[in-house]
């Protein structure tokens, strides 16, 4: 205690006195006003809800978190990948189309002299000259250098 007087003298001269309370008289009137409370609680409760409704809500939920998990993860991630694939084919097209206008590009002459140059470091397949052929020659055309008379 003496230590108290020295830490604190105003501390030390507070009564020692339990400061809460109860209001006077309320414990007499309380139980006739609690159940009045309850009674107004009662009137207030909000009908109960159809059973269909009831059932069908943790479907709705249900539902609605799947279709929420799609939106977030699946279309991002297949709009990514759709637009990678769409752009490797745009180079693959890209280069097919270069290819195409260098062998349309090329005369007949030209093109025979590269077949028959012997130096050449390129060589062409079958599948190349089959391409040319259909790019630059019709099938009448063929026909007409390959037959006989």
């Amino acid at each position: 205690m003496e230590e108290l007087n020295h830490i604190s003298p105003k501390l030390s001269k507070l009564k020692k006195e339990n400061p809460f309370g109860t209001p006077d008289k309320y414990f007499d009137d309380f139980l006739p006003q609690l159940q009045m409370k309850l009674e107004a609680e009662k009137q207030l409760v909000p009908p109960q809800q159809y059973r269909f409704i009831r059932f069908l809500k943790p479907a709705i939920s249900l539902a609605a978190s799947f279709a929420l998990i799609f939106m977030l993860v699946y279309w991002p991630l297949n709009n990514f990948m759709s637009n990678q694939s769409a752009e490797n084919h745009i180079e693959q097209d890209m280069d097919d189309m270069e290819y195409l206008n260098m062998v349309e590009g090329i005369d007949e002459n030209s093109f025979y002299a590269l077949l028959e140059e012997p130096n050449t470091s390129t060589e062409f397949t079958d599948a190349d000259l089959e391409s040319y052929l259909v790019a630059n020659v019709s099938e009448y055309e063929i026909f007409n250098e390959t037959s006989f008379n």
